[in-house]
């Protein structure tokens, strides 16, 4: 439960247990800041860049208190723990094919950001913790679209809605420098994408499992993960211009696979972690192409398969007793393959190839597709508490 909740990324996998720097012991409290962007990028047929992006900036809380395990147990995780995070944040969001033309579609709106995360650790014994975590990151926003017109001209309104919740409850055991924990996994991917010229509205239920390990060698802290959940989504879209509705169902997939490293120096603690997300889903709602737009309002319904690495780094300081400064760094790139297909079996299939990169940059790098980044910094502050 780190920079996930300080992240515009809504489906990646979030850090739901034992996958980050451990908080301090004691009972603490934290407030963190964040400026982050995502983005979709696929060029059209005719050599237009069609980019949509979203912007958000954070504002978090948390409170909690953990206690760590006996003298040189475990990995870092605490042997108990509790923990509440909020994160809250308003979006920009904005859409363009470039060079302009007349026939381009283009949009732009606002929105916001609602995530929060619990985790509940409780020991059994010096060597045994019960852990159970939720995790939910929601995005939901109110764009003005212009299709085909002059720049300014409001086609339609529309509505996005793209959430995930994560629930897990597992087990994690303790040696001597090393521990391992497996957890039973449960996600909800919602999302819903409302127009004049179509609506599709998706939701259900994923299963899964994810297993972890760290081990502590001196000043360095070794960590490794991988969680896979999958299920069948019911899926409702309709469009233009007769507004039929068809449902059915579809198979999604999340996964994630993770290598973290960690090094412990004084006061100040680092730990970078690697990670490898990859999904299949039957919707887009979160930073929506013009050519996606076309595609929805002639009746095509979207299956996206992504492929995303995310670099995430954190490194604290302890300034004085009880008090530590965060700084929060997330860099993310990937590419997408989106699947076109309609129900009725009248247009042919097709395939968009969209690369999944940040805003910034100009030129050859901006042609290439920038990092989608996350910056982010906070202050905790802790009261120690006996054994």
């Amino acid at each position: 439960m780190g920079n996930d909740l300080l992240s515009a990324c809504v489906f990646c996998a979030g850090m739901l247990l034992g996958l980050e720097l451990p908080p301090p012991p004691g009972y603490h409290v934290e407030a963190s800041f964040s400026y982050a962007t995502s983005a979709r990028r696929y060029e059209t047929p005719d050599g237009r860049n069609d980019v949509s992006d979203v912007t958000p900036k954070f504002a978090l809380v948390g409170f909690g208190g953990s206690r760590p395990p006996g003298e040189g147990m475990g990995g870092g995780t605490p042997e108990a723990e509790w923990r509440v995070r909020v994160g809250l944040g308003t979006s920009h969001d904005e859409q363009e094919q470039t060079p302009f033309a007349i026939s381009n579609t283009n949009a732009t709106g606002t929105g916001r950001f609602e995530n929060f995360a619990i985790v509940l650790r409780h020991p059994f014994s010096p060597r045994d913790s019960v852990e159970a975590g939720w995790n939910r990151r929601h995005h939901s926003s109110t764009d003005l679209v212009d299709i085909g017109q002059e720049r300014y001209v409001l086609s339609e309104e529309r509505v996005l809605s793209a959430e995930r919740i994560d629930v897990g409850l597992g087990w994690r055991h303790r040696w001597k420098g090393f521990e391992a924990a497996m957890s039973a996994r449960y996600v909800r991917p919602d999302s819903s994408n409302a127009a004049a010229g179509a609506f599709q509205i998706t939701e259900g239920h994923l299963w899964g499992g994810a297993l972890d390990a760290r081990a502590r060698l001196g000043r360095w802290t070794l960590s490794a993960g991988a969680e896979r959940s999958t299920g069948t989504l019911s899926v409702h879209e309709e469009s233009q211009p007769a507004f039929v509705g068809h449902d059915f169902g579809s198979t999604a997939t999340l996964e994630a696979y993770r290598l973290g490293v960690g090094y412990a120096v004084g006061k100040r603690d680092f730990f970078l972690q690697a990670t490898y997300d990859r999904s299949r889903l039957p919707f887009v709602s979160f930073a929506v192409l013009g050519s996606e737009i076309a595609a929805f309002e002639s009746g095509y319904h979207p299956e996206s398969r992504s492929r995303v690495l995310l670099w995430d780094l954190t490194a604290r300081h302890e300034f004085a007793p009880g008090f530590r400064f965060k700084l929060m760094l997330r860099n993310s790139r990937g590419s997408e393959t989106l699947g076109l297909t309609d129900p009725t079996g009248v247009l042919p299939a097709k395939e968009l190839d969209i690369r999944r990169s940040g805003v910034f940059g100009s030129g050859l790098s901006r042609a290439l597709g920038a990092p989608e980044v996350t910056l982010g910094f906070g202050a905790e502050l802790s009261l120690p508490i006996g054994r």
